[in-house]
């Protein structure tokens, strides 16, 4: 696997996420699309892509599906060439690979067993990061947070989304070396 390509997250405008899939389908670009047993999304209007920052701005630019998706992005500082001149621009945010992996295993496994929270913000990065050391979800690492009076392990990509999993028994969870209680 080539070291520029990453994972990104696309949001999706007017519920064109079937010809997204087929147009990147056709271009032989990976994605992923939780969808539930039913076959409704588990995240309305999002939608992860395998690829280099270039095929981001490839789709982008092509016409057929321009204006239906935005990438998740952040302000990058660039120096002008030849010159002091600094400038800022927006440019595709790269997922963690390992934050990736661990939200595509929680997404994947039996629709009972999580919750998808929405947007990802600052509440949910409280609490001590801690691990499953059995069960379905064993070896994760997450945050132990209380969701409607329940403790659960909150998966997070950062500024993206957050999965909390069903009751994690506290017996099962065990800290993370070198972190402590946040909150």
């Amino acid at each position: 696997m080539s070291k520029d390509v990453r994972w990104y997250a696309l949001k999706v405008f007017y519920r064109k996420v079937p010809e997204l899939s087929a147009d990147l389908s056709r271009v032989g670009i990976e994605y992923y699309y939780p969808l539930q047993s039913d076959g409704r999304p588990y995240v309305q209007s999002l939608i992860f892509v395998h690829c280099s920052e270039r095929q981001i701005e490839q789709l982008l630019a092509k016409a057929p599906i321009c204006g239906s998706f935005s990438v998740y992005s952040h302000l990058e500082k660039r120096r002008r060439l030849y010159s002091e001149e600094t400038y800022e621009r927006l440019v595709p945010a790269p997922i963690d690979e390992q934050e990736m992996a661990v939200f595509m295993l929680v997404t994947s496994a039996s629709p009972d067993k999580y919750e998808i929270l929405g947007p990802d913000e600052a509440k949910y990065h409280t609490g001590e990061l801690v691990r499953v050391t059995s069960g379905p979800f064993e070896g994760l690492e997450g945050r132990v947070k209380r969701i409607k009076k329940d403790r659960r392990l909150v998966v997070c990509i950062t500024g993206v989304v957050a999965v909390a999993t069903v009751h994690i028994d506290p017996r099962l969870l065990e800290p993370v070396d070198g972190h402590t209680t946040a909150a």
